[in-house]
C-alpha cells in the first residue's frame, strides 16, 4: 500500500508540472515589427529652354592633305626626294622612263617640218588658195600633235601639288625605287599642307549628331570669346579607327592663339518652353523610357518620348506636361 501510495504522487507531481509548462508557453507574445513609410527623392517636372551641345577641344593644325599619284604609267627613273621631306609647290618629286613618247615626238618633228615646207613651197611657187589652204590645214594639225605629245611629258613627272612635308607610300611594305614599275594612277604618296593652319575640332569613331556644314559654334580661350562655323568636314579611316576633323572659321580670328587650350562649343539645336527633367530620373527598359510619378504618396510609372539633351537634362517631347512630381531615387 505504501508502495502504491508513492507511485500516485510522483504521477499526480509530473502531471502538475506538465500543465504548468503549457499554461507558460501560451502566454508567450509574438512582436508586430510595424513598417516606416517610404522616403522618395523627388524634384518637378520644369517647363524651360534646352539646348544640345558638344564640348570639344580644339587646336590649331593641317588638316589638309593631297594624294600624290602617277599621271602615266611606266618605270621609275629617278626619286628626287627623300621621305619625308618638307617640300614646296611645284617641287620635283620622282621622273618615270619616257622613251617611247620622245621617240614619238621625234618622228612627229619630222612630219611637222614637211608640212612647213609644203606651205612655203606652194606660196613661192604661187599655188592656188584652195591647196594653200589645205596645206596649212594639214600644218595646223601636226603641230597640235606635236605639242600635245611634248606636253604629255609632264605626265611622266610627278611634282609636289602644295607646301608641306612629303610622306611617300611603300607599296605592299616595300619602298618605291628606282625601275620599281608603276600604273597610272597608282600612289606614290601623301602631301600634307601646311600653308595655313586651321582651327581644328577631332572626334573619334562616332560624327557629332546634327553638327554639318554652317553649324554655329561659340570658341573659348581663357579671357577670349569668339563665335565661329564649321566650314568643312574631314573623314577619314584607318582600320581600327574613323575620325572626323571639323574645320572650324573663328569670326575673330585675331582674338585666338595658336598655343593654349581653345574650347570649342557646337550649339546644334536650342528648344523653348519645353517639358525638362534630370536625366537620372529617366529609366529605360528595352525600347521603353519611363519616370516614375508620386502621386497621392503612391510610385506610377509613366511612358514618356525624349527629345535633345543637354549636360544632366534631357527634354521630354511627351508624357508630361510640367509640374508633376519626379521620383528621383
Amino acid at each position: 500500500m505504501k508502495r502504491i501510495a508513492i507511485a500516485l504522487s510522483v504521477v499526480m507531481a509530473l502531471s502538475l508540472c506538465s500543465c504548468g509548462k503549457e499554461k507558460k508557453g501560451d502566454e508567450i507574445a509574438v512582436p508586430i515589427l510595424e513598417t516606416k513609410d517610404i522616403t522618395y527623392k523627388t524634384c518637378k517636372a520644369e517647363i524651360g529652354d534646352i539646348s544640345e551641345e558638344y564640348h570639344q577641344e580644339g587646336i590649331y593644325a593641317y588638316p589638309y592633305s593631297e594624294t600624290v599619284t602617277f599621271k602615266a604609267g611606266g618605270r621609275i627613273k629617278s626619286i628626287e626626294v627623300e621621305s619625308p621631306c618638307d617640300v614646296k609647290k611645284g617641287d620635283l618629286l620622282c621622273t618615270l622612263y619616257s622613251d617611247d613618247v620622245e621617240e614619238q615626238i621625234e618622228e612627229e618633228e619630222i612630219r611637222l617640218n614637211q608640212a612647213e615646207s609644203t606651205v612655203a613651197t606652194l606660196q613661192s611657187n604661187g599655188a592656188d588658195y584652195g591647196e594653200i589652204q589645205l596645206a596649212q590645214y594639214d600644218l595646223e594639225i601636226e603641230q597640235l600633235k606635236y605639242d600635245r605629245l611634248n606636253e604629255s611629258l609632264e605626265d611622266y613627272k610627278v611634282y609636289a601639288p602644295c607646301d608641306g612635308e612629303f610622306v611617300t607610300l611603300d607599296r605592299h611594305g616595300e619602298p618605291l625605287n628606282v625601275n620599281t614599275p608603276v600604273n597610272k594612277g597608282e600612289v606614290l604618296g601623301y602631301a600634307s599642307d601646311k600653308s595655313q593652319q586651321y582651327l581644328c575640332v577631332s572626334v573619334y569613331d562616332n560624327p557629332l549628331n546634327n553638327v554639318n556644314f554652317g553649324t554655329t559654334v561659340r570658341i573659348e580661350q581663357g579671357a577670349n570669346s569668339s563665335s565661329g562655323t564649321v566650314t568643312d568636314i574631314i573623314f577619314s579611316e584607318n582600320g581600327d579607327f574613323s575620325s572626323y576633323i571639323y574645320v572650324i572659321a573663328p569670326d575673330k580670328n585675331d582674338e585666338l592663339f595658336d598655343f593654349g587650350g581653345i574650347e570649342v562649343v557646337f550649339d546644334v539645336y536650342s528648344r523653348l518652353d519645353t517639358v525638362i527633367v534630370p536625366k537620372k530620373a529617366v529609366k529605360s527598359l528595352a525600347d521603353r523610357n519611363y519616370v516614375n510619378l508620386l502621386v497621392d504618396g503612391v510610385k506610377v510609372e509613366q511612358d514618356v518620348e525624349l527629345g535633345i539633351e543637354d549636360n544632366d537634362k534631357v527634354e521630354i517631347l511627351s508624357g508630361l506636361s510640367g509640374g508633376e512630381e519626379i521620383i528621383l531615387n
